[in-house]
This record gives C-alpha cells, structure tokens and sequence, in this order.
C-alpha cells in the first residue's frame, strides 16, 4: 500500500477515535486524558507524513505503527469504558488497514494483540466473566477471522493488481518493441528499396504462380511499365514478356539457377528489346516466399555498338577487297578474254572443246569469288527460311558428294533450326578446308556430342596441319595460304556461327592435323534466345 493511502487511513482512525471520545460519558475535555490521547494520535500522522518513504514502507516499521494504533484505541476504550458502548468495533478498523497494509504474517499478530487487549479490557471491566461467556468466545475469533478475510482479500488484490501493473507494463514494452521492429522494417525496406532502385540492371521478382512481387526503376523503364500498376499482377498477363516468363517458370519448376541467357522481349510500347538475364530460384517454408527473381541487362544499345563495329570493319575491309576483288577477278577475265580470242581464229573442235572448257573454269572462278564476298557481306538470315536441319544428314549429303573416306559418329540426332543453305555452306567450307589439308591417304572423322545448351559437331583430319603464327588469322577476312583461295572461307564461317550465337574452336598441330568444334545452339534453346 502506499504511504499517502496509509495516511488517510490511519487519519480515518484518528477521526473515529476523536468521536469515540466525544460522544463517550466523559467527552472530550481540555486537559483530560482523552484529549491528551487524541492530540497524540493526531501527532503520530503528522509525524510519520515526514518518515522517509523508504523506511516509513519497511514490514516491521508499519507493524510498529498499527501496534501503537491498537494501543492507542485499548488506552481509548479503557478511558471512555467503551466496551459498555460497543466502542471495541473500533478494533475492527485497525485490524482491516493492517490487512490491507500488509501480508497474513503481519495483520495476524495485530490481531492476536488486539484480542489480548480486548480480553484484558473485558477482564478489567467484569472481572467475574467467564471464559465462555459470547463477549469472549465469539468476540476474540471473530477479530482473528477479521484478520483472516481481510488479509487474503487484500493479498488477492494486491496480487491481482501486481498482475494487472505487470501485464500493462508487459504490454508497454511489448508495444515498444513491436513499434521499434516495425520502424527498422520499414527503414531496411526503405534501404532495400533505395538499393534495388539504384541497380543499373533490371530486377524483378516473382512468386511460383507468376505474381510480381518486385520491380526496380530499370526494369519500368525497358518494360515501360509502372511499378504502382505492376506489383500484384501476373506476369503471365502482361503481353511481350512470355519468352521472360518461360524462363522464370524453367527455373522456378526445376529449383536451379540461368545464368547467361539472352533473350528477347517486347515492351508496352511495342519495342522488341534484346535482354541478357539471370535467373535465381527462391524457395521458402511457404508458397507466399517461393518464385524467383530475375536480373537484366538491356542489351539495345550493345547490340547497336556491335552493329556499328561490324559495320565498321566491314568498311574497314572494304579497301582491301576492293584491290583483292580487282587482283583475283582480273586474272580469270584475262584468261576468258584470251581464249575468247583464240576461239575466234580457229575452226578445231579439239581446240574449241579446250577453249570453252578453260572459259568455264574463269567464270567458276568469278562466281566462286562474288559468292564468298556476297555470303560474307550479308547482315543476317531471313527468318522465313528457317527449317528444322538434321545436321547427321546434312553432313552426310555433304561428304557424299565430296567422295572423301569419312567415319561419322553419332548416337543421337542433332536437331537445329536456321537456314539450309547457310548451315550447309558452313560445314561444306570446314570440310573442304580438312580435304585440302590431307593427300590422298587422309581419313576424316566427323563426331556428334552435346552438352546443356549445344550441339557440337566435332570435324577431325589428319592434315599438314596449322602453324601457331596463321592460327591467330584464322577467322581474319582476305587471309590465306592457298595458292587459289579467296581468304573468306573461315570468316564466312565464323559469320554464319555468330549468327546463330554459336562457338567455334580449332586447335590444330603441324604435321599431325587439325580439329575443329562447332557449337550450335540446340532447337529450344535457339527459340528462347531470339
């Protein structure tokens, strides 16, 4: 209890005891003991309002305090012989403020001294009175239970308060707490915003059934779309984005990451834009954390760059193929015009059989010429003529025709889709650089192999081989060591496999011979990268 309530009680107390005495038979008298007894009860509470708190609180100081009130209220009752009048009621209030005031312990011993005052006063007062008699064996217990009630009751409430004030505090602090997470999750979102925002690349987030759940300002700006209108929707639902969602639901479906796939998309503006993307899978407890997220790169203005600098080198070789153009041209010409000339002053069907047939082999030479500098000159494929090409059996037309001892491998059917023509003229260029490698005993192997992505046609001979100082110019335009090529030959090849976004190694060594790996990329995978 605290000390202020005490002390309102206890004045309480003292006023009781001031009307006990006032309207008892002797009343309150200056100079009479009974003012005397009031007066210092009434001095008792001022001089405890100035006891410290901290020892005015202390068990055995309050247990003091309440002794002293029951002595007082005896010394009271015995003065005004109260006990005719019922004035040991009084008893009841000291003992209930001690019950309050206190634990069991301590308001059951100033019980205990009450009754013995009690029963000292009613002795004092009948001095024949029995035992027995109700004003004693009713009267004491009924002070004792007093103080029994009193005290658990009080005890109960004192505990229920205690809960109560622990439970508020509880919540207090729980309401601390919770408003100190939420405001650090506010700020790491904020922070996590301000990064995401800040990337360069794109990135989005979605969860397994396709919903977004993460769009930074990059991704908006090549999707040209608005985050505020995105976040919650489906990106199934969003025209343009299919080819990025087919990857995402691969990667999500199989729980393993992309990496470095180019695909492309078209924009809410109509706008097909070419992406190199990444993929990571996220998987959670819950369906609501599992999906995956997406970082891009838009590719548009590297395409342009690479554009421009294939363009640039293509003017770049324009000199040289013009003086290379006017070098090789020149001398099948001369020949077709000199046996041109001969035909007319001759009238022999041997010579003119001879004639013709070197006139024809001039213009082979120029339509071979014009066909390399056209195939190398061609910026990209038509797409209507793509066709599914069985490359086993296009290389197995190619050798056939070619009549050269081939041993081609294979356990499976490598399947691509691009132009026939220009696949064909790949290998037909590759192949005929291996024969022209080897004399008459040559054998070539031809292997088929694959791995995640690729098919890989693997083109071994058993040639002369390829110095380390004309490897470096292997793929250079108007390079060879013929004594008759054109010095396209390999860079057309290159050409056609860049075109396809395909790779190409040669490792070759001198005198042991040559092996050359196409990568082309497989049928589902060409779908998904254009």
């Amino acid at each position: 209890m605290k000390k202020n309530v005490l002390l309102y009680l206890r004045f309480v107390l003292i006023l009781t005891t001031i009307l006990v005495i006032t309207y008892s038979k002797r009343g309150l008298s200056l100079f009479e003991p009974g003012y005397a007894i009031a007066l210092l009860y009434f001095f008792s509470n001022v001089f405890l309002y100035y006891v410290s708190k901290r020892i005015f609180m202390k068990s055995l100081v309050q247990f003091c305090i309440f002794l002293f009130d029951v002595l007082i209220l005896s010394a009271v009752i015995y003065y005004v012989q109260g006990l005719a009048a019922d004035f040991y009621l009084i008893y009841f209030l000291v003992i209930l403020v001690a019950s309050l005031s206190q634990n069991i312990a301590g308001s059951i011993p100033i019980a205990i001294v009450a009754s013995i005052m009690y029963g000292w006063l009613t002795y004092q007062s009948n001095p024949g009175m029995s035992f027995f008699d109700p004003a004693i064996l009713i009267r004491i217990p009924f002070l004792i239970i007093i103080a029994l009630i009193s005290s658990y009751w009080s005890q109960s409430t004192r505990r229920a308060s205690q809960e109560k004030e622990e439970l508020e505090r509880f919540n207090r602090e729980l309401k601390k707490e919770v408003d100190r997470v939420a405001t650090e999750e506010i700020e790491l979102r904020q922070y996590s915003e301000k990064i995401i925002n800040n990337v360069p690349s794109g990135v989005i987030a979605v969860r397994h059934d396709g919903l977004i759940t993460t769009l930074n300002r990059e991704a908006e700006r090549v999707f040209g779309l608005k985050g505020d209108e995105t976040l919650g929707c489906s990106i199934q639902e969003i025209a343009g984005l299919h080819a990025l969602w087919q990857k995402m639901e691969q990667s999500i479906m199989s729980n393993t990451p992309v990496t470095r796939v180019e695909i492309s998309i078209r924009n809410k503006h109509n706008e097909v834009i070419p992406i190199g993307l990444s993929i990571s899978p996220i998987t959670g407890p819950r369906d609501r954390f599992s999906g995956c997220v997406t970082i891009f790169k838009d590719l548009s203005e590297l395409k342009a760059l690479e554009e421009k600098l294939r363009h640039a080198e293509r003017l770049s070789y324009l000199g040289k193929m013009a003086s290379w153009v006017a070098h090789e041209i020149r001398n099948p010409l001369t020949s077709i015009d000199g046996f041109a000339q001969l035909l007319e002053n001759t009238e022999e069907k041997e010579k003119i059989k001879l004639f013709s047939s070197e006139i024809q082999k001039g213009t082979k030479r120029i339509t071979y010429i014009i066909d390399d500098i056209l195939a190398f000159a061609r910026t990209k494929r038509q797409e209507k003529k793509l066709t599914d090409i069985n490359l086993k059996s296009l290389i197995e037309s190619i050798v056939a025709e070619m009549n050269i001892d081939t041993q081609i491998a294979s356990d499976n059917s490598p399947i691509v889709r691009g132009e026939i023509e220009s696949i064909r003229r790949l290998f037909v260029n590759l192949i005929d650089n291996s024969i022209e490698a080897m004399n008459e005993k040559g054998k070539l192997r031809i292997r088929f192999s694959a791995n995640k992505h690729y098919w890989i046609t693997e083109i071994v001979d058993n040639g002369v081989g390829i110095s380390k100082d004309n490897m470096k110019n292997l793929f250079t335009p108007f390079f060879t060591t013929k004594e008759r090529g054109t010095g396209l030959g390999l860079a057309i090849v290159k050409k056609i496999v860049d075109e396809y976004k395909g790779k190409i190694k040669i490792t070759s060594e001198v005198d042991k011979g040559t092996t050359c790996r196409v990568y082309l990329l497989k049928k589902s995978d060409q779908k998904g990268s254009k």
